[in-house]
């Protein structure tokens, strides 16, 4: 896992093609200029998921891992709790969906607390299982970035 601010993305870009395409990509996004929905940047090697929510109580998360993707997590605007752990850890583990590249876990307290703020990313390796989207203090909206990255 790596937390980071959108200035020091140039720090990364020799770990994967893909992650500096896609830290370079996010950073023309602005909450004026922000569209929600799916935009493709290299087919199914790369491709940014444009989302807008507000977020939730950790007691609603779920924990999740990819085995196909990496995702980069960039911010826009607001902040959240991403709560990360090892894969190989995860809580109940249900059996791997592989049509939606997604591995459920139950939530637990053997999690780290990762603090997503406006101008921050964080990418997530398929070691990393995390539950994304949890409230600070309280609910807010946010405009968040996830793309996709082809391991």
């Amino acid at each position: 896992m790596i937390l980071d601010t959108i200035g020091n993305a140039s720090a990364y870009t020799s770990l994967h093609k893909g992650i500096a395409t896609a830290l370079e990509t996010v950073k023309a996004y602005t909450p004026e200029n922000y569209v929600t929905g799916k935009v493709v940047v290299d087919g199914d090697n790369l491709f940014l998921v444009c989302n807008a929510y507000a977020t939730r109580d950790p007691k609603d998360a779920k924990m999740e891992a990819h085995r196909t993707y990496i995702d980069v997590m960039y911010m826009v605007e607001g902040e959240e709790i991403i709560y990360v752990k090892p894969t190989e850890r995860l809580a109940n583990p249900q059996p791997y969906n592989e049509g939606d590249d997604v591995l459920f876990g139950d939530m637990d307290t053997a999690v780290t607390a990762v603090r997503l703020t406006a101008g921050s990313f964080v990418v997530l390796f398929p070691q990393d299982a995390h539950a994304p989207a949890c409230m600070v203090k309280t609910s807010q909206n946010v405009k968040k970035i996830i793309a996709k990255v082809r391991v």
